[in-house]
């Protein structure tokens, strides 16, 4: 058997924060929630199905200082190049836009939002994935 991703972890300063963001962003949902007494961690995924995307949020971090130039993201696609427009409005409103919605490669149209903790989150439409 070879090793099979499970999950990405990410050590964060605000989990509640942490949670709306990708709940109201990604649509993730909450399938675990293992926090008590200020303490613990809470499982995001897309879905019950199976595979799935999977992230824990883990509180005791800090906020992260990622170089603007960075090309570091968290990647997710989205159907057409109007939801990339309402996610960079939305973001733009809150000032957590990173990169305005653009066609940045031939065909494929994205933005790049910060979220809570600092983590760059790419939403593209048209992107390239092996085996899609």
């Amino acid at each position: 058997m070879h090793p099979r991703l499970s999950h990405i972890c990410l050590h964060v300063d605000n989990l509640d924060d942490c949670v709306e963001f990708y709940q109201r962003y990604c649509q993730l949902k909450v399938v675990e929630d293992l926090t008590s007494e200020g303490k613990g961690s809470v499982y995001i995924a897309e879905s019950d199905a199976q595979p799935r995307l999977i992230i824990q949020l883990m509180l005791g971090g800090k906020p992260l200082e990622i170089d603007p130039q960075s090309e570091r993201h968290f990647g997710f696609e989205v159907d057409t190049r109007e939801e990339v427009d309402r996610i960079a409005d939305m973001a733009n409103q809150e000032g957590i836009l990173l990169f305005e919605a653009d066609e940045y490669a031939p065909g494929v149209y994205l933005c790049t939002v910060k979220d809570p903790n600092g983590n760059p989150v790419e939403f593209s439409f048209n992107h390239y994935l092996p085996n899609r």
